[in-house]
Parts: structure tokens; C-alpha cells; sequence
């Protein structure tokens, strides 16, 4: 299942955030050449056709931050901007491929890089943390979203979305004690919140099997 990314509104070192746009670059003229060799397999075409489509919805809002931090490099502003546009291109890559395709890191890792940067010029939004937890999460860093969002729990007690991603962080490598314990906290604090739902259903299910037993991933 998808992570909630922003539940209170609706939903490494760093590396040059700007390098994704020549992967795109050089990704789909590969992907596309036609007429001069052997046919692409209907699948790759396919994925190739999403990868562009989905390069296409975001490239102007990363070009457009990439010029605001060409003449502001610590925009706070900027960098969260590029957070999420790498955040939510690489959520749509998820959507359309599956979770399993590997298309997504590059943006993950990208978006974590841009909220690093971000919070260092500015800390202390938890919402831009849990944003940052997430990605690390996607980009298959566990421990690190772990340790982001027990900081976001201890910071701001209150933040719900912090235990609901926490619980996924945590049943996700195993700690189910650790996740049951966070979805029901952030059922205490939302009980009626958009992930309610999917917080009742994982923790019922924890409930339901003895601890230390394997349970599926979402």
C-alpha cells in the first residue's frame, strides 16, 4: 500500500539533485529508437512510453527549482519545492510500474537529497521530515526513515502521520511490537483521519498474529 505522504494537509551525502535530468535525457532516446535495429519487446516499449509520460509532468517544475537555485542555492522554498517534485515523480513511477520496477530509486534518493538540504537551512517542519523519512523509505534506506521519524515523534508528539508511516517503517523490517504500538497511537491522535482505516486493518492483523511471526510487507 502507499505511504501517506501528507496526512495533516491532505496526504549519503548529498549528490547534485540536478542529475536526474540527464538520466531522463539519456533514458528515453534509448528507450525510443526506432527503424534502425531489432524491434523493442512491447514491454519495454510500454514501460519506456510511462517513463516519458510521467518525465513530462514533472521536468518543468524541476527545471523551474533548478533556475531558483541557480540564483538562491538555500532557498528553503526551492528545495522543498524539488523535494516533493522528485517525491511525487517517483510515487508515480510506483503507480504505473509497481512497486518492484527499480525505475523509482533515482527520484527517492533525489528527493531525499533536496529535503536534506532543505532542513538544513531551515529545521524542525515535521511534515518535510516525514516527507523525507518516506522517500528514504522507497529509496530502501528503512533504518534511516526509522531514525527520521522517531526524531519527528520525539519533536512533535502530536504529529499523526509520523506513527503511521513509523508503523510501516517498523512492520516493514519486523519490529511488530514497535509498529502496533505506533498505529494505535496515531489512532489515539486521528481516529477519524484518512489512513485510519488502513492503521485499524494493519494493526488487527499484527494482533492477530503471535509476535515475532512474519507478516506481509504493504
Amino acid at each position: 500500500m502507499a505511504i501517506n505522504k501528507k496526512q495533516s494537509s491532505l496526504w549519503v551525502k548529498v549528490v547534485l539533485i540536478f542529475v536526474i535530468i540527464a538520466f531522463v535525457a539519456t533514458l528515453v532516446p534509448a528507450l525510443f529508437m526506432g527503424g534502425t535495429g531489432a524491434q523493442q519487446p512491447a514491454g519495454a516499449t510500454e514501460t519506456g512510453a510511462s517513463l516519458e509520460r510521467i518525465a513530462n509532468d514533472h521536468l518543468p517544475a524541476v527545471n523551474s527549482y533548478t533556475a531558483m537555485l541557480a540564483s538562491e542555492p538555500t532557498s528553503y522554498t526551492a528545495l522543498v519545492g524539488m523535494g516533493n517534485t522528485y517525491f511525487d515523480w517517483g510515487f508515480q513511477i510506483q503507480q504505473a510500474l509497481g512497486p518492484n520496477s527499480g525505475h523509482d530509486v533515482a527520484y527517492w534518493v533525489s528527493a531525499t537529497n533536496a529535503y536534506e538540504r532543505a532542513l538544513a537551512e531551515q529545521p524542525g517542519d515535521p511534515n518535510v521530515a516525514v516527507d523525507m523519512a518516506i522517500a528514504y523509505f522507497y529509496s530502501g534506506q528503512a533504518s534511516r526513515a526509522i531514525e527520521v521519524t522517531e526524531q519527528v515523534m520525539a519533536d512533535s508528539p502530536e504529529f499523526a502521520p509520523a506513527y503511521f508511516n513509523a508503523g510501516i517503517f517498523y512492520r516493514a523490517v519486523g519490529r511488530t511490537d514497535d509498529a502496533a504500538a505506533s498505529f494505535a497511537r496515531y489512532l489515539e491522535i486521528e481516529p477519524d483521519g484518512q489512513s485510519a482505516s488502513a492503521a485499524q486493518s494493519m494493526l488487527a492483523e499484527m494482533q492477530a498474529t503471535p509476535s515475532g511471526e512474519a507478516t506481509t510487507t504493504p
